[in-house]
């Protein structure tokens, strides 16, 4: 038999089995989700079940147990740690907790709240309610929520997208990117990393922004009614809003100032140790000044 045939079926041979199991769930049961490695992707359906497809090699078995109220999914694996990827469909208005060391997690179509624990690995979620995103080394990325976000990674980006709902996002080695949000409390800290921030400023709301090493660019409405408290050492200041406050470049370094946008309703502080702060007009260019 030829090497590459021996090749392939030795590929063939260590294939996982797969597992497909359907088990009903009532209105307000959770799922709890623990894998130690692999890939996790769920989906929202409008049935009263959660369906479990999972790809694993021989010898391991995944465990879906269920109890008043709970319904959990897990798995034994020969050797200990290895690898199981799940496909799995829910209600959308379950709640979720996943939990893993190395997994990559995927969560669409889920409004039901939600918690994502992860030592390595992506998170992305994408048309949710509320959601606590975590990993250490790994990038999370919201698309379409609707609800409380509080986000966290240590070694990557953090990029945020058509969201509405109060917002917290850090990271510590990696930039943040806000795009199309709506919220009244935004809070938003890297150590080294820039942060981009477009999206409205609610009346009587309260933003935050702040990085050691980087820049922070905020670009909202004209017609806004906002105080901004801005303050950068190392970095220039630089705006296109038509707001009242002394002019950016008689700003000292270090020194904290206060513009006043409208009414100046709601509260916005914004501060850079090493980079530079730009406020933009939607709509402006992207040099900020007009």
């Amino acid at each position: 038999m030829l090497p590459a045939t021996l090749a392939l079926l030795a590929t063939l041979t260590a294939q996982a089995p797969q597992t497909d199991q359907t088990v009903s769930a009532s209105r307000g049961t959770r799922l709890a989700i623990d894998n130690y490695a692999g890939e996790v992707v769920i989906r929202g359906w409008e049935k009263d079940a959660v369906r479990v497809q999972a790809t694993h090699k021989a010898g391991t078995t995944v465990d879906i147990q269920k109890d008043t109220g709970l319904i959990t999914i897990g798995a034994s694996t020969k050797p200990p740690h290895g690898t199981v990827d799940y496909e799995i469909t829910a209600p959308t208005w379950m709640p979720m907790k996943i939990e893993g060391q190395y997994i990559f997690v995927t969560v669409e179509g889920v409004q039901g709240e939600l918690s994502i624990t992860t030592v390595r690995g992506d998170i992305a979620i994408k048309n949710v309610g509320s959601a606590t995103a975590k990993t250490i080394k790994g990038a999370i990325e919201v698309d379409g929520a609707r609800g409380r976000m509080s986000l966290s990674s240590v070694n990557e980006d953090i990029k945020i997208a058509g969201t509405t709902g109060e917002l917290s996002a850090e990271t510590t080695n990696g930039s943040i990117t806000l795009d199309r949000v709506e919220s009244t409390n935004v809070m938003v800290t890297t150590v080294n990393g820039d942060i981009t921030y477009d999206g409205s400023i609610a009346d009587k709301g309260h933003y935050s922004f702040a990085t050691h090493n980087g820049d922070i660019t905020l670009t909202v409405p004209s017609t806004a009614n906002a105080t901004f408290a801005v303050r950068t050492y190392s970095g220039e200041f630089v705006s296109s809003l038509p707001a009242k406050g002394p002019d950016p470049s008689e700003v000292r370094r270090g020194r904290r100032v206060t513009y006043t946008l409208g009414n100046g309703s709601a509260e916005v502080d914004i501060e850079s140790f090493g980079g530079e702060i730009r406020l933009r007009r939607a709509g402006s260019n992207r040099s900020g000044r007009n």
